[in-house]
């Protein structure tokens, strides 16, 4: 994937453009947003083109939040990108060399990549996708606090919520521990449509922001590519992708082979969080999109086609 290198980035607030001048069609753009509001219990849609708002429409307010449940996922990874570029830790260490008394379902051969790829439960770590938003995925706060030296909410509002501009405190304890997965004794992330819109912009142009390099470009490179095609193509490190070849597999059961979405494009990538939280990312077109409501889980078959038919309607 290569960086979109002609970007804007909002600094307290976004610079709003009228879509026909960053190529959309108003009318496609409208018809897209009838039929994502028709999914049920839909709160917003926002459309970002090259950096700029070009449009969003709510049942509220642009300010109002919602749990976004596991696209905390997407800003777990993001904190773990930073700690990598300052030295701090790799993806590439044993998960055993930072917790030597660590959940038993971790596997002994396990790497932090294996945490964040969901391939941590099996020996040889790699061979087997087991999708968790407990206590295995919640070992990485640990392993953050260890190696920053830090308690991992203040690590995010010094590193992540100070520079991209986040408008949320992360839910800790009392000493400052998180939760990434959702399934764990702290409340979920509450968040805006423009949030969210932040974070993909920053995954989208290669973990820079504002000519700050967040994230190593190579570490976002790497977090978007499926580790282990096999076990599923379609998750990289704590993001859902559209990648060629293996076998891509979702937490509904669901299965097949080439891409999950055919008609979209290969490096097309995906935050999911339950009851239809969802952010799309196009960064060939400059495209971050996103959606949020409280769709009943048992849609999402079918609210996450449409969410993402949607967006690529307006290609």
């Amino acid at each position: 994937m290569s960086a979109a290198t002609e970007l804007e980035f909002p600094e307290s607030e976004w610079r709003l453009g009228h879509p026909e001048d960053y190529g959309l069609d108003p009318a496609r753009l409208e018809k897209a947003t009838q039929e994502i509001f028709s999914i049920d219990k839909r709160y917003g849609f926002l459309l970002v083109k090259e950096g700029v708002l070009v449009h969003e429409q709510y049942l509220r307010n642009a300010e109002a939040t919602n749990q976004i449940f596991s696209l905390t996922k997407g800003l777990g990874v993001t904190l773990v990108g930073i700690a990598q570029r300052k030295g701090l830790l790799h993806v590439d260490d044993l998960v055993s060399d930072w917790l030597p008394v660590r959940h038993p379902d971790i596997a002994e051969d396990a790497r932090i990549k294996h945490l964040l790829n969901m391939t941590a439960s099996r020996s040889p770590a790699g061979s087997w996708w087991e999708y968790n938003s407990a206590e295995i995925l919640n070992s990485v706060p640990g392993i953050l606090w260890l190696a920053t030296g830090m308690p991992p909410a203040e690590f995010y509002e010094r590193y992540l919520r100070g520079p991209v501009g986040l408008s949320f405190e992360w839910p800790s304890n009392d000493r400052g521990w998180i939760q990434i997965g959702s399934l764990g004794p702290l409340a979920v992330i509450r968040a805006s449509h423009r949030d969210i819109a932040r974070l993909g912009l920053l995954w989208m142009n290669l973990g820079v922001w504002r000519g700050e390099q967040i994230m190593e470009s190579d570490f976002v490179t790497e977090a978007l590519t499926a580790p282990y095609p096999e076990s599923n193509s379609a998750y990289g490190y704590l993001w859902w992708l559209n990648s060629s070849g293996g076998r891509w597999r979702t937490t509904g059961g669901r299965a097949g082979t080439d891409r999950w979405f055919p008609d979209a494009p290969e490096n097309m990538f995906l935050g999911l969080g339950a009851r239809g939280k969802v952010l799309v990312v196009l960064p060939d077109q400059k495209i971050v999109a996103v959606s949020m409501g409280e769709t009943p889980q048992e849609q999402s078959n079918t609210y996450l086609t449409r969410i993402v038919d949607s967006v690529l309607s307006l290609l």
